[in-house]
């Protein structure tokens, strides 16, 4: 099991483990496209910078100048970008190790990719950024940049047993990353730990230490069931009652009646908005899209074009009011910023399912992506033996809080955490 980045002087021992866990277990995992251990194996302490020979990959629908970035589709093989986008670059500039690119969905759109679940190699890990799941899952690299449109950041977090940050929208730089929808675009971390989310959203964003985290006695946690709750299982909801009263064991405060009004307000507005999310993706990814659905070719993953054709039948008037929902959303959510501190949820409506043919639900994840705000997943709970994620969700731009408070809450409930990184067999027994 990888550890978390214990920081800049941890020498090239850490480097080398990263090395020779992508060597061992990559052939079954296939988290990336391409990939090069060789710099890890000859990383030293004097590179300088805040992350200084940390091992990072990279979705491959953001540019790297040192390895090909191919937006996950046969269209653009060979596509070797001049230079680096922006959130690499400084990474890059604070001493990180590019170690490769791992796979995406084509365009961060398709329907799946070759990537395996490292905890259990017949289920999926997530999509669109499925390889920077498995990448964190399977131990190979403390974090890797990924991104989110709808789901893709906090789903393959949730399903490969990894953290998770989704940040408030336009947080990160997006230069250099292939767009999709560009009103709820992204770049995304999926670590190995909070501490690795922190370093390197400070470089991200060129500002120094984190807030230190509440007492739990004082963090007032509103507890929501995104968009209806129904596609979740009882188990599910089981594993997320236990995290809720094991918090209220250890002293999380009991809302008063102003914020339980509050949340019910914002759940009332909640169910459905999934859909109505996916009529912004698609409408606006339908432009990124048709682009390169010509000339046709028979081995177009055929999500891409029914997600054209979505976009074709959608009318001003669905597309005005996905709009208008997701402005009461936003006014609702806002109100709730004096009354809680967090809002917490399931991040997926389950552990992994079975198979590649689909990345699951996105059910979950869809609420931040379409309001705009933070959301981190925890892995803290687990379904039938698999890892699943506790998503909390921040107000607008209060990034740094939402991790502080992602801090207090994970601290209560690692007593017994699910392993962060098992690489598993083709029958699914720990490595």
């Amino acid at each position: 099991m990888l550890r978390p980045w214990p920081g800049p002087t941890a020498g090239a021992g850490y480097a080398e483990e990263s090395a020779d866990r992508i060597d061992r277990y990559e052939p079954e995992v296939r988290a990336f496209t391409h990939h090069d251990t060789a710099p890890l194996r000859t990383t030293g302490d004097d590179r300088g910078g805040a992350l200084a020979g940390m091992p990072v990959a990279v979705k491959e629908i953001i540019d790297s100048a040192d390895h090909p970035t191919e937006w996950g589709s046969d269209r653009a093989r060979g596509r070797r970008p001049a230079r680096n986008a922006d959130v690499v670059q400084r990474l890059v500039d604070a001493g990180a190790t590019v170690v490769g690119m791992t796979t995406s969905t084509p365009f961060a759109c398709g329907t799946t990719t070759p990537t395996r679940n490292p905890h259990a190699l017949g289920h999926t890990p997530g999509g669109s950024s499925a390889g920077s799941g498995a990448a964190v899952g399977a131990g190979f690299v403390p974090i890797a940049l990924a991104t989110q449109t709808g789901a893709s950041t906090i789903r393959p977090a949730s399903y490969c047993g990894a953290y998770g940050f989704k940040p408030t929208h336009g947080r990160y730089p997006m230069a250099g990353v292939h767009p999709v929808a560009e009103t709820l675009d992204d770049v995304g971390l999926i670590a190995a730990s909070l501490r690795d989310i922190d370093r390197v959203d400070a470089v991200l964003i060129g500002r120094a230490a984190p807030e230190p985290p509440p007492r739990l006695e004082e963090l007032r946690i509103g507890w929501v069931v995104l968009d209806g709750g129904d596609e979740a299982g009882p188990a599910a909801w089981q594993a997320l009652d236990r995290a809720r009263r094991r918090l209220a064991d250890v002293g999380a405060p009991p809302l008063t009646a102003a914020a339980e009004d509050a949340l019910a307000a914002f759940q009332s507005l909640v169910p459905g908005s999934t859909e109505r999310m996916f009529d912004v993706f698609a409408a606006e990814a339908a432009r990124h899209i048709s682009p390169h659905l010509t000339p046709p070719d028979p081995e177009t993953d055929p999500r891409l074009i029914e997600l054209v054709e979505r976009a074709g039948s959608l009318t001003d008037e669905q597309i005005i009011a996905a709009h208008a929902l997701r402005r009461r959303l936003r006014e609702a959510h806002a109100r709730l910023a004096g009354a809680v501190d967090v809002v917490a949820t399931l991040s997926t409506v389950g552990p992994a399912p079975v198979g590649h043919a689909r990345t699951g639900s996105r059910t979950m994840p869809a609420t931040a992506s379409y309001l705009g705000i933070p959301a981190v997943s925890l892995p803290v709970l687990s379904v039938d033996g698999l890892p699943m994620g506790l998503q909390l969700l921040g107000a607008d731009g209060e990034d740094r809080g939402l991790l502080a408070a992602a801090h207090a809450v994970d601290g209560a409930l690692r007593d017994d955490p699910f392993p962060l990184s098992a690489c598993t067999d083709r029958q699914g027994s720990t490595s």
